[in-house]
């Protein structure tokens, strides 16, 4: 397999130094996935590097597989992980380390950044090699019609989210990246929430992180205010499938001193709905300074909706423990996993 030097370098926007390929784990993949498999090992043809000349330092590397050529990003959710590469940042990834030997840091850095991947956003620049000609020993050019591809990984895919001819390569990957990612966060998947919700540990690393005193907490990692999303006057039709889709129905009432919205997901079968769901809720009382949030995630390919409770104070907040619910669209209802497994969930007629 030919060694992909510079990939990204051809182009008029930053790439990553090569070097041997790393024993390093960020995502391991395995080898026996499909050709989507941009973080498979054994397809990486450098270390873990830095973009170069650009005013975001993004980690990458580069990597082949059996028909394209690749760059792996990883792109910061906030500006506080982002800024943590910066060489200029005082309190950052570099304090007390040599930017210019950066190979040295290699595994420190993998572990760093698998010790916090859900602070970031996954993404893949790639070239189909029948766009690639070869010119000299393993440097590789595009062709003039080449058309590179983005995707970015999401719920353990990697899904399309642009393309670009060669002669309209973006001049700065990081602004690129992150025009891209608020792009799919500003429309139509934020209604979805955030895929953060579904870990199975997500109430554990918010009880861990979110502590009075820390500086940490996983809710600043977000991508959806839920809030702002309650409040906008029209939210999204989810289409499930041909005859089923999820409507949203929002109830609001609010006083002096108190603020208090529910959002329910409603489950339409051939446009008349059969169940609902309470997927977001969110309460405050400015007199007794108590207020509390439920959000959510939807993961429309597993049919299902997870919903934590978070309960806040001045300084600190809690979670429960998760609510899991199947879409089953046989029995065109809410099937709740946790506590009554097997029962509709039928929330809005319970109220």
């Amino acid at each position: 397999m030919k060694v992909l030097l510079l990939l990204l370098m051809i182009l008029p926007f930053g790439g990553c130094v090569n070097s041997v390929a790393s024993a390093g784990h960020i995502l391991k993949g395995n080898a026996e996935d499909d050709a989507k498999n941009f973080l498979n090992i054994n397809d990486r043809t450098s270390a873990l590097r830095f973009t170069d000349g650009e005013q975001i330092m993004l980690p990458c590397f580069s990597g082949e597989n059996n028909t394209e050529l690749y760059v792996v990003y990883f792109l910061g959710r906030t500006e506080k992980e982002r800024s943590f590469w910066d060489v200029y940042n005082k309190k950052g990834y570099w304090k007390g380390k040599d930017a210019e030997q950066a190979y040295r840091y290699e595994k420190d850095m993998e572990r760093y950044i698998n010790a916090r991947i859900t602070r970031y956003d996954v993404f893949a620049i790639a070239l189909n090699k029948e766009m690639v000609k070869d010119i000299k020993g393993d440097e590789f050019q595009p062709d003039s019609n080449a058309v590179y591809k983005t995707y970015l990984l999401t719920n353990g895919k990697w899904i399309q989210t642009d393309s670009f001819k060669v002669q309209d390569a973006p001049k700065d990957t990081g602004e690129y990246l992150m025009n891209i990612s608020g792009r799919n966060n500003k429309k139509f998947f934020e209604v979805l929430g955030d895929s953060l919700v579904s870990l199975p540990d997500f109430s554990d690393r918010v009880n861990g992180s979110c502590a009075a005193g820390r500086e940490d907490c996983v809710l600043d990692c977000l991508r959806v205010d839920y809030y702002l999303l309650s409040s906008s006057s029209l939210m999204p039709v989810v289409q499930l499938d041909a005859a089923h889709k999820l409507l949203f129905k929002k109830r609001k009432e609010k006083s002096k001193s108190e603020e208090y919205i529910k959002v329910y997901a409603l489950l339409s079968v051939n446009d008349k709905v059969t169940d609902s769901v309470l997927c977001y809720e969110y309460y405050n009382n400015a007199e007794t300074l108590s207020a509390y949030e439920q959000i959510y995630y939807i993961d429309t390919v597993q049919r299902r909706i997870w919903t934590v409770m978070l309960t806040y104070d001045e300084e600190s907040a809690e979670a429960d423990a998760a609510k899991i619910y199947t879409i089953d669209l046989g029995r065109n209802c809410f099937v709740q996993e946790v506590d009554t497994k097997n029962t509709p969930a039928g929330t809005l007629n319970n109220e």
